[in-house]
């Protein structure tokens, strides 16, 4: 199996979406920060374990990046009543706006991308998306999407 045509369309994508953006909207946040952010917003209740799963980071890592968004006071978490061992996660007002925010900019960020593009090439490229999403769900399962 030849990875070359695929590594080539991971750089590519990863490009256009600037993932290696220090910073994401000018905020003091990394792409990864943000990302947990818009999991919990989207999850709300998701808990750590089900997030470092998801996302596919250590759990260190994500340790490390939740904390640093509950001391800014953008998410907070709350105890299982079943098991106190399990902590529930949520966005806090100041979370929401600025989960708000973020999904506001990224598709703005998305809507200017793609501007260019006629109705037929937008329709084939949401259709390969599908295509791909389908294809590597069988891989890496999106279990926790219900959009």
């Amino acid at each position: 199996m030849d990875t070359h045509e695929v590594r080539k369309f991971n750089r590519y994508y990863t490009r256009i979406l600037g993932v290696f953006d220090q910073k994401v909207f000018n905020l003091d946040y990394s792409m990864i920060e943000m990302r947990i952010l818009g999991e919990i917003g989207r999850h709300p209740s998701i808990t750590a374990n089900e997030l470092t799963k998801y996302l596919n980071i250590k759990k260190s890592y994500l340790s490390r990046k939740l904390s640093k968004l509950e001391r800014d006071e953008y998410i907070f978490k709350e105890k299982n009543s079943e098991d106190s061992r399990i902590l529930h996660l949520y966005l806090s007002e100041k979370g929401l706006e600025l989960n708000k925010y973020v999904e506001e900019q990224s598709d703005q960020k998305v809507l200017e991308l793609l501007e260019p593009l006629d109705s037929e090439n937008y329709q084939e490229l949401v259709a390969a998306m599908k295509t791909i999403e389908k294809i590597l769900y069988k891989v890496v399962p999106n279990e926790l999407e219900n959009e």
